[in-house]
């Protein structure tokens, strides 16, 4: 009798994985959307925002005081506005990137994408998130059903639940940028990030990188806490500009200091 297990396997992109890996990303960047838009409300210089155009409102166009209150909601709304904008314009970007993913990723031995594919039955009884799966890449994975008769695989159905991605640094010689890490959010929390990023840096093992680098912001303290469980060290701060230079959220540059190292993918 065979035994059905559950799998996330990370492998590299192919062709037909566009839609499915669009789509992930977008609902990566929408969340992250929200809980930046939620953030910025609680900063101070947005508090202060508030308070100075009650004050305005109430002091030079004498408006009455209830109505002055109206006008505090408006300012929130205008934050959201430009938090709003300022991620579509990043994911129209990404959009741009997904659709020539192997041109941009595929076309050359010092860059690659992966996605993390989950193999499952054609029907659920549990929820994912309820679900313990065997999380492992591609290679590992065609050794482990090559030799086990109990594994039937024809049984399961795949879905794209995670990314990420591996480039050449523009500007800093012998380096490498990891971008579009995102895991669905019924996946999280079952070491499915952390096996990306373990194939992301293997593969700058291999190809000779000297630094591998990757970006989080304030607002996404998972991503963070995967650098830091992972050997990857605070670099550097920033400020990006939310609403010119008054609102800005903090950006995080993580590295991997490779020179030789291995590190295993699990």
């Amino acid at each position: 009798m065979s035994v059905i297990n559950y799998f996330v396997i990370v492998r590299p992109f192919k062709p037909g994985d566009e839609i499915r890996c669009k789509q992930l990303i977008k609902d990566g960047v929408m969340c992250s959307r929200s809980a930046t838009f939620r953030g910025i409300l609680l900063k101070e210089i947005v508090f202060m925002l508030m308070i100075m155009s009650f004050a305005i409102s109430f002091i030079f166009f004498g408006m009455s005081v209830t109505n002055c209150f109206l006008v505090i909601p408006v300012v929130g709304f205008l934050v959201y506005v430009v938090t709003y904008l300022s991620f579509a314009i990043k994911l129209a970007e990404i959009n741009e990137e997904i659709a020539n993913i192997s041109r941009v990723y595929m076309s050359n031995m010092f860059s690659c994408f992966w996605v993390a594919e989950a193999y499952e039955p054609y029907l659920m009884t549990k929820h994912p998130k309820e679900i313990t799966y065997i999380v492992t890449t591609e290679e590992k994975f065609n050794q482990m059903t090559k030799f086990d008769q109990n594994t039937n695989v024809a049984q399961l159905t795949k879905k794209i639940v995670g990314t990420v991605s591996l480039s050449k640094h523009q500007k800093l010689n012998g380096s490498a940028w990891i971008k579009r890490l995102y895991v669905h959010e019924q996946y999280r929390r079952k070491g499915i990030a952390t096996c990306l990023l373990n194939v992301a840096v293997e593969f700058a093992v291999k190809n000779r990188y000297r630094y591998a680098e990757i970006v989080a912001s304030e607002y996404t303290e998972g991503g963070k806490e995967l650098c830091r469980k992972n050997d990857f060290q605070l670099k550097q701060r920033y400020h990006k500009h939310v609403l010119g230079p008054f609102v800005t959220i903090i950006m995080s540059i993580y590295t991997f200091p490779i020179f030789g190292r291995v590190k295993c993918t699990p």
